[in-house]
């Protein structure tokens, strides 16, 4: 759509925003259908994802349209995906140690011992008691409800003006944060084996953040495969050191005919977490040069109709 005076103007972000929690939460209650009984290991990491997505929308556009609106839902996503996420790690430990050996006889029996401890603590229902996910899960749906009722258009349509007040605020809230957020991954530089997991967890936030105005914010598009490249690269690093370290603590229980190989096992595993944190850390040079050089800014062309 073009204005009268100039290019076209920059998509309103209130609608956007409430069509995007709608689908979040939609999506959410599909991937629970779809789980019903005990998750499948996809649908554990699938829904993981996007309440860590909620979490950050809702971070990011806290305070629209009155102070402290959209706190209780970031809240209420952490709080839930922090409850799944002790399954979430042993499943994976479980699939990449499985994996690691496999075509390894001399190595394989031993790593399916440790494997089936690490199933067993996957599969112990204290790690991820049912009722333990009930609060969080009712949580999560009443401020749902309550963040897409306080944005709807059919209730506050006149928020949804382009020049409404609530509209500049939000472009403005949006843009301070996301630049705020692009300036401390800048700051704290190449991630080292004990940065990794908090540089990691920033990245994402910045990611799911910057999801929501792809198209809308220049320069978006273009960096979020570079971004994503650098969370998957951070990702397998992490996953390898929390494996590494579950294995060192599972040893002592291995039966003492196979403790000695279960302990051989412990330098190959620390080898590949530091290969993979290599591999990170190459991906992450190039990422933050980028984010250096960039500005995460609305085009004051369009900011100001």
């Amino acid at each position: 759509m073009k204005t009268s005076d100039g290019p076209a103007a920059r998509p309103l972000l209130l609608p956007r925003l409430h069509a995007a929690l709608a689908g979040g939460h939609a999506g959410i209650e599909r991937i629970l259908v779809r789980s019903e009984g005990r998750p499948t290991a996809k649908a554990l990491h699938d829904l993981r994802v996007a309440l860590r997505r909620t979490a950050a929308l809702a971070k990011l556009t806290r305070g629209i349209p009155s102070e402290g609106d959209g706190e209780l839902l970031r809240k209420a996503a952490r709080d839930l995906r922090r409850a799944l996420s002790p399954q979430r790690t042993y499943e994976v430990s479980c699939q990449r140690l499985q994996a690691r050996f496999r075509r390894d006889p001399a190595k394989r029996a031993t790593a399916l011992v440790l494997s089936r401890l690490l199933e067993r603590q996957a599969k112990d229902p204290r790690k991820v008691p049912r009722q333990a996910l009930a609060g969080p899960l009712s949580s999560l749906r009443r401020a749902f409800a309550a963040r897409e009722a306080d944005l709807s258009p059919q209730k506050s349509a006149p928020l949804f003006a382009r020049d409404s007040r609530t509209e500049k605020k939000l472009c403005t809230k949006i843009a301070s944060r996301l630049e705020r957020k692009r300036r401390k991954l800048v700051r704290e530089g190449v991630p080292t084996a004990e940065t990794l997991h908090p540089t990691r967890i920033r990245l994402k936030d910045l990611r799911y953040a910057l999801e929501f105005v792809k198209g809308v914010m220049p320069g978006v598009t273009e960096l979020l495969p570079s971004l994503k490249s650098f969370q998957t690269a951070a990702g397998d690093a992490n996953d390898r050191f929390e494996l590494s370290r579950l294995v060192e603590a599972l040893v002592v229980r291995v039966p003492r005919t196979r403790r000695g190989g279960a302990e051989s096992l412990l330098p190959i595993l620390s080898k590949d977490a530091e290969r993979a944190l290599k591999r990170a850390q190459q991906q992450a040079r190039p990422v933050l040069e980028r984010l250096s050089a960039i500005t995460l800014t609305f085009e004051s062309s369009d900011t100001a109709r």
